[in-house]
């Protein structure tokens, strides 16, 4: 893949990063979203953006890409988890935290991807 092309589809595909997607994996599970889960697992093992031949760190997974083919319905499953998630973790006057903002950050990156819009 040339880097021009990689740059355009990780910034306007359906793609989202490792540590997104290891994240996600990590609270399926921890919420019982086992089926996700296990689609999250599927997309780990098919999905990867091939990086450009003269990637800095070519060899380096937290550097990874990856497309996302969920359906709307499993993508607003996350996007509702995550959001239970930032809520749940407002401080006692629902002010912000940092576990809130990361949260938020999360949904965010979900609820942003060009085929759940």
């Amino acid at each position: 893949m040339q880097t021009e092309e990689y740059k355009k589809l990780i910034k306007e595909g359906n793609v989202l990063d490792f540590a997104t997607i290891k994240e996600t994996k990590k609270q399926l599970g921890i919420n019982g979203l086992t089926e996700l889960e296990s689609q999250i697992d599927r997309i780990l093992a098919e999905n990867k953006i091939q990086k450009p031949e003269l990637h800095n760190k070519p060899n380096e997974t937290e550097t990874d890409f990856y497309l996302i083919d969920l359906s709307t319905d499993q993508i607003e499953q996350i996007v509702f988890m995550f959001g239970d998630l930032e809520v749940g973790n407002l401080g006692l006057n629902y002010e912000t935290t940092y576990s809130a903002s990361f949260y938020a950050k999360m949904l965010d990156k979900w609820n942003n991807l060009p085929d759940y819009r």
